[in-house]
């Protein structure tokens, strides 16, 4: 654990992350290359002059969505893994994939168990709704134990980029007694790349024909959804700096 003020994790965690683009930037232009083209691709939903579309062409087109989602997902988690690495132990681009692509592996597995939770989530919503009439009474405690449990596991990330194993009884400990901290570090430090990134929504809608509008927001919101993956994997570093105790003990390498 270091001694870092509230203020101190969101200063760093935007230094660190400006530093990373710079030592870092054909890391990250390629990822943000791969957002822009299937954001693009994704946007473009099959249609023919009558406006009736083929079931099997929506078929395809939501299988070919769903793929272009795993390859953000995949091309992201290199991403935060490399900024979680650079920041705790100054690792620059080289190696690609750290540890023989341990990290990057146990990253999916955890994003493959949130989706699955979120799928149940939604499943036992829709249940409530159909069948019970108690969407209100549903939605609100699962999202608020959703984030809560989700927040609780956070240092978790930065553990698997250095090498850590699934602890998560370690990261729910480190956590303890954190979580409304973390939950504001993450928000103050994201507020401003949030608001720039509305304002620039507005000002292309409103400055551009629609379908010039559609198509570079698509490239715009891919910048900004890179710049924000690399400002959150900042910030959580600093994070796992200052609150990680037990999680230090089943790294591979430690904190520089």
């Amino acid at each position: 654990m270091e001694q870092l003020t509230f203020g101190a994790c969101v200063k760093k965690g935007w230094i660190s992350s400006w530093q990373a683009v710079t030592q870092m930037p054909w890391l990250f232009l390629g990822v943000w290359a791969v957002f822009a083209c299937t954001s693009l691709l994704i946007g473009q939903r099959p249609s023919n002059a009558a406006g009736a579309v083929a079931p099997a062409a929506l078929l395809g087109h939501a299988l070919l969505s769903l793929g272009f989602f795993a390859l953000q997902m995949v091309v992201s988690s290199v991403l935060t893994i490399k900024v979680h690495r650079f920041v705790l132990l100054g690792e620059g681009a080289n190696p690609l994939m750290p540890l023989n692509g341990k990290p990057l592996g146990r990253y999916l597995a955890v994003w493959l168990a949130s989706m699955l939770i979120v799928l149940a989530a939604m499943g036992l919503t829709y249940t409530a709704t159909r069948g019970f009439k108690l969407a209100g009474l549903v939605y609100l405690p699962v999202i608020a134990i959703y984030l809560f449990v989700s927040f609780r596991l956070i240092l978790l990330y930065p553990s698997i980029a250095l090498g850590g194993r699934l602890t998560l009884r370690a990261a729910w400990r480190d956590s303890r007694g954190h979580v409304w901290n973390m939950f504001g570090v993450g928000v103050v430090a994201c507020l401003p790349l949030i608001v720039v990134a509305v304002l620039v929504g507005i000002a292309l809608g409103v400055s551009m024909p629609n379908d010039y509008s559609s198509k570079s927001l698509s490239v715009v919101e891919a910048l900004l959804n890179v710049s924000l993956v690399v400002l959150v994997a900042a910030s959580l570093s600093w994070l796992y700096r200052r609150y990680a105790r037990e999680l230090l003990a089943h790294a591979d390498t430690a904190p520089r």
